[in-house]
């Protein structure tokens, strides 16, 4: 089965982008979704789509609202940091767990749709 690898593959990009090497890994999953995106077969291409589509939609938000927190409140309230904070570990936090079920998925050779916005991004 030659879309198992490739879901495994996208999904441990994801995650990477979110833990190890963001940016670096993101590339990676770009240049992998981009290579494969006409030639996988649904569940390669399902993963990679959704992992792809997750990691811009997550980045954007996380910048967008953390630059809203910036300007709503500057950098001289006391408050700023602490809803920052609280904010990245939220959002951070959920979209690891939702890329480690998307791992899962990938490895029992199923399909994932990510929950509330994945759906913005299936193939």
């Amino acid at each position: 089965m030659r879309g198992k690898p490739l879901a495994i593959r996208a999904e441990a990009l994801y995650l990477a982008n979110l833990m190890i090497a963001p940016g670096l890994a993101f590339l990676l999953l770009l240049a992998l979704y981009w290579k494969h995106r006409h030639d996988a077969d649904p569940l390669a291409l399902n993963h990679l789509s959704q992992t792809v589509g997750v990691s811009v939609a997550g980045g954007t938000l996380i910048v967008a609202v953390l630059a809203a927190f910036l300007l709503a409140g500057g950098m001289e309230s006391g408050y700023t940091l602490m809803v920052v904070v609280l904010y990245f570990t939220l959002v951070h936090s959920s979209l690891i767990f939702m890329g480690v079920f998307g791992l899962i998925r990938a490895m029992a050779g199923e399909h994932y749709v990510y929950p509330l916005i994945g759906r913005l991004f299936r193939a």
